[in-house]
């Protein structure tokens, strides 16, 4: 099933402590994840969706509306 951006902004959120997290935020800048923090939130996505994202992928993942496109993308794909 393919991921609503409701559903990605919360897991972010989540996964940082945040309550409100825009499309639009910067996930490092706006948010202030670290690259673990990073890794954790591709890590679940992974897990909750069933795709893969590789790590060369990650430095062009700023926005969380980039994520949730990505995440996307690949499930459409499998």
């Amino acid at each position: 099933m393919k991921p609503t951006a409701e559903e990605i902004r919360k897991l972010v959120g989540r996964q940082l402590g945040l309550r409100e997290v825009r499309l639009e935020d910067d996930i490092a800048a706006d948010l202030g994840a670290v690259s673990a923090d990073i890794i954790n939130i591709v890590a679940a996505l992974e897990d909750l969706y069933g795709v893969v994202i590789g790590e060369e992928e990650l430095p062009d993942l700023r926005t969380v509306d980039q994520l949730h496109r990505l995440v996307c993308e690949r499930v459409e794909a499998r």
